[in-house]
């Protein structure tokens, strides 16, 4: 893809969020945003574009139950990071996640 199509207005609002996640059998990553579509993973990992994992992660903390979704690769950023969206999020979870984004939108 070219550079210009990732400068296009975004689908979903995305927020910095700054965690690890994990992809399930290959290990902690850290995250610095998300978005109800998906998220965006710092990696030296090689994951190719179009592959698909599993990512389990926390909003807070505080949270008892982790998001547990598939995630496939959209584009990557060799040596940085890649874009995962997220192929089976459940209704709850991305209202959870939209609550998190509202409520960060405002704080911040």
């Amino acid at each position: 893809m070219a550079d210009s199509e990732f400068k296009s207005p975004r689908e979903h609002k995305r927020v910095r969020f700054i965690k690890e996640v994990e992809v399930v059998g290959v290990g902690m990553h850290r995250c610095s945003d998300l978005s109800p579509g998906g998220l965006y993973l710092e990696t030296v990992h090689e994951f190719p574009v179009d592959s698909v994992m599993t990512v389990r992660f926390k909003l807070r903390d505080t949270d008892e139950q982790a998001i547990k979704v598939t995630a496939r690769v959209l584009y990557i950023h060799e040596g940085v990071g890649v874009g995962l969206s997220f192929v089976d999020l459940s209704p709850h979870d991305r209202e959870k996640i939209e609550k998190f984004i509202k409520h960060k939108s405002k704080v911040v």
